[in-house]
């Protein structure tokens, strides 16, 4: 019953957006600032994978893989990013390139400003979906188009704080069966706007102290926060938490086993109806670095 009333819902003419992980968001930045590429310092490569409330039909599932590097003597950085969303009936997976272009302050403090484009393939299967009456109309076509995506964003840090601010889908097409209705730039009521940041608070010698927030602003307010925190020993392995008003409770557990490999787990328990029936919400990413990084 659920994936079928998924599948009548997308009957109708429906917007498709590029949102390709915005919850994998605490591991990698570029997954919604395309001004993060090259900010590490080194060429680094990313992936991972999300699987959302376990135990329900057709719940949503994220796989990303991307890379970024420096391009140091042009202050310029470089990135790749794939990704693989599955939802119900919907299927999207799509390619973007990222470029950014950094002003340095100092050698440990940047302003980034970045770009990207790129390009998503869209899929409703309706006609896999058991119905009584095998007739209907409304399930007797399936949607697969290609839509053009675009974002921008600016990123900066120093020693011990960051700030993100990105507006990730700069551009909203209409989708009617196979055809694009449309691919416009959205207005001021519909635009998506990003903002992450971030604290380090060195607590002793070995323990740090990293907390931050997610704010996600659409028509005109705040409709989706995350407040972070986490506890780095060493620089080497940190537990912590997140709280998603009125969404989740998330365990964060990172792990940097060398100077070039890191991993990153999370999982997250619904708040409210949601938790009766899912079983949680599973995070993971895996990261290298193919030189000592600058974060």
């Amino acid at each position: 019953m659920f994936i079928m009333l998924i599948g009548m819902c997308m009957v109708k003419t429906s917007c498709a957006q590029e949102d390709p992980s915005n919850s994998l968001y605490l591991f990698n930045l570029l997954n919604i600032n395309p001004a993060y590429a090259g900010s590490r310092g080194t060429l680094s490569i990313t992936t991972g994978f999300h699987k959302q409330w376990v135990g329900v039909p057709g719940s949503p599932r994220t796989s990303t893989f991307s890379m970024d590097a420096p391009i140091n003597e042009h202050h310029l950085g470089l990135g790749l990013q794939l990704y693989d969303n599955r939802i119900g009936l919907e299927h999207t997976s799509g390619i973007n390139g990222s470029f950014s272009t950094m002003l340095n302050f100092a050698d440990d403090e940047f302003l980034s400003l970045g770009l990207q484009g790129g390009i998503l393939n869209y899929r409703i299967d309706r006609t896999s979906v058991a119905l009584p009456f095998q007739d209907d109309p409304a399930f007797q076509y399936n949607t697969n188009v290609m839509i053009p995506t675009a974002g921008a964003g600016a990123y900066y840090q120093r020693p011990k704080f960051y700030a993100s601010l990105s507006a990730p889908s700069l551009l909203v097409s209409t989708v009617n069966l196979n055809k694009i209705v449309s691919v416009n730039s959205p207005s001021l009521k519909n635009l998506q706007v990003i903002l992450t940041t971030g604290i380090g608070a060195q607590l002793s010698d070995d323990i740090e102290l990293k907390p931050s927030v997610y704010l996600r602003w659409m028509n005109g307010k705040v409709f989706d926060v995350h407040v972070n925190s986490s506890i780095w020993y060493k620089d080497l392995i940190s537990l912590g938490f997140s709280y998603r008003y009125n969404d989740a409770i998330l365990g964060i557990f990172e792990l940097k086993i060398n100077n070039k490999l890191s991993f990153g787990y999370s999982y997250a328990s619904s708040i409210g109806d949601r938790g009766i029936f899912s079983q949680g919400t599973h995070e993971a990413i895996i990261r290298f670095d193919f030189g000592p990084s600058d974060n």
